[in-house]
């Protein structure tokens, strides 16, 4: 009995080494694809975490202004980041804006509310901000401060 081998041997090496070429090339396509697509969907849960941290601010102005004086809101915004929040008034309506600093820019986010006098720019720190909304009964305006 005479047993051949033959090139069995050099098939599998063969199969093993363009199987490992494969998987490089896949992977040296996929990975900064999978890396820019972490970045993006990191700047878009920041995004999305500011603008409803900055509705929470813009709701609890509306509230103390449609209330009228002695009304007071405490808000507690958790944040991504270190933010500066910037209230100011075009003449007619109030804007509540942040710069958000993502991955390969800035972009600023915006909300409205209906009273028009403030004028405050407040740092606001990363993790849970405890900030307070208030018209006291002696005096004329609504002021937002952060509290510690």
């Amino acid at each position: 009995m005479k047993f051949s081998i033959g090139n069995g041997g050099q098939l599998s090496l063969e199969y093993i080494l363009s199987s490992m070429i494969v998987i490089m090339v896949i992977s040296l396509i996929s990975v900064p694809i999978l890396l820019a697509t972490m970045d993006y969907s990191g700047d878009v849960i920041d995004a999305v975490n500011s603008k409803g941290e900055l509705s929470k601010v813009t709701d609890a102005i509306d509230y103390c202004y449609a209330s009228g004086k002695g009304s007071r809101r405490t808000v507690y915004l958790d944040l991504n980041q270190n933010l500066n929040l910037h209230l100011y008034n075009n003449g007619k309506t109030g804007i509540c804006s942040v710069t958000l600093n993502l991955s390969d820019n800035s972009r600023e986010m915006t909300g409205f509310f209906d009273y028009p006098y403030l004028n405050e720019n407040i740092h606001l720190s990363k993790g849970i901000n405890k900030v307070i909304v208030e018209w006291n009964e002696e005096s004329d305006r609504i002021e937002v401060k952060k509290s510690i």
